[in-house]
């Protein structure tokens, strides 16, 4: 029966309809994905220039496990065969596909973002295109050319997730006043934003008023942003402990990295050298002294479970050495940081890195367009 209503679908339009009220349903449609295959290769067949085919075809290899040299080829081999008879809109089409499938986890992938670039020259007015730069420039570290991108796909796209993602970038390239007036227009206006979206912007605009050393109020927020995400993977302890410290908050800052600590979360020094110095700076020296020897005991159990435990016993004696040093390596580097917290002005820094939303830019994507 299921086989038969699949067959009824006459046009790509039904497909994707049907494919999203499943995602909306939670319902299972890995075989529907393998039957709008096989619909897409003999509509492929019955008209090869199809440009719409071939790049839904390529998002349905993506969907089944990730089929990314079929992809490439499938796509490569369509815009040589055909470039001639392609519009340039068609070609900035296909190219912003590849620009998503070449780097799919946005990491800064040379070759996606010459796609991408190509995608832009044939149509400039591709926002997507821009906001796919902008996600693979921020991925290779290039924040300026990253800002551009976003700022550019902005112009072209009342979208409220690039101008997030914009107010992000001003915010890395220290631009605070410029993505205050960004943030505080997307928190008070009327958009469709889910709760996980919200406390995200919720954050880059505590973060910006932190730098902007607007203090006023700003334990208040970071207090109700920490109640609204309990159990939210997104936003761990150590996050808040993070926006206390750099607010000045030491007493709260103290409390919840001591909640890290007291959670089994590794014992790294990126979040015990704040925490030690949150310490300091409430005046409890004999803490901070129980608090480093209780870590260094810490470190030395570690040091004990490579070499005895029995879920470690398969590594090879390289790989324990190698993890024993690693671990002396952490000791060593916190007690420096000690040392210089409890005999110095020495104040650790704390890095603030932007969460973004993430709007899928694949054009042709069955499960994120808009019919």
């Amino acid at each position: 029966m299921e086989k038969q209503k699949n067959l009824e679908r006459k046009t790509i339009k039904e497909w994707i309809k049907y494919i999203q009220e499943k995602i909306r349903n939670n319902s299972d449609y890995d075989s529907v994905y393998e039957e709008y295959k096989t619909f897409l290769e003999n509509e492929l067949k019955e008209n090869p220039k199809n440009v719409e085919v071939v790049c839904q075809l390529a998002a349905v290899y993506n969907e089944l496990t990730y089929q990314w040299e079929d992809i490439y080829k499938l796509l490569n081999e369509f815009i040589k065969k055909y470039e001639n008879e392609l519009t340039d809109e068609e070609k900035s089409r296909i190219y912003t596909n590849l620009g998503y499938y070449y780097d799919d986890q946005r990491d800064g992938s040379k070759r996606a973002i010459r796609t991408l670039r190509k995608a832009v020259a044939f149509n400039p007015n591709n926002s997507k295109a821009y906001y796919g730069l902008g996600a693979d420039y921020y991925g290779a570290g290039k924040y300026d050319k990253s800002e551009e991108m976003y700022k550019r796909a902005c112009e072209l796209k009342d979208n409220p997730i690039y101008k997030f993602e914009y107010a992000n970038l001003l915010i890395v390239n220290k631009k605070y006043e410029k993505a205050k007036i960004i943030l505080e227009k997307l928190l008070k206006g009327n958009f469709d934003f889910c709760k996980e979206d919200l406390a995200k912007i919720k954050y880059s605009y505590i973060v910006n008023k932190i730098y902007l050393r607007e203090f006023e109020n700003i334990k208040v927020k970071i207090d109700e942003l920490m109640l609204e995400n309990v159990g939210n993977e997104d936003f761990w302890d150590y996050i808040f402990a993070e926006l206390y410290y750099l607010a000045g908050k030491y007493e709260k800052s103290e409390e919840t990295y001591a909640k890290v600590k007291n959670s089994n979360y590794e014992v790294a020094t990126w979040w015990i050298a704040p925490y030690f110095y949150s310490i300091k700076q409430l005046n409890q020296k004999e803490k901070l002294q129980r608090e480093f020897e209780e870590i260094l005991e810490i470190k030395s159990e570690e040091i004990e479970d490579v070499k005895n435990s029995e879920f470690k016993r398969e590594w090879t004696k390289y790989e324990k050495r190698e993890e024993i040093r690693e671990i002396k390596r952490q000791i060593k580097h916190l007690k420096a940081e000690y040392e210089k917290i409890l005999k110095t002005d020495y104040k650790p820094e704390v890095k603030i890195y932007p969460k973004f939303l993430y709007d899928c830019f694949l054009i042709d994507c069955p499960r994120h367009q808009k019919l």
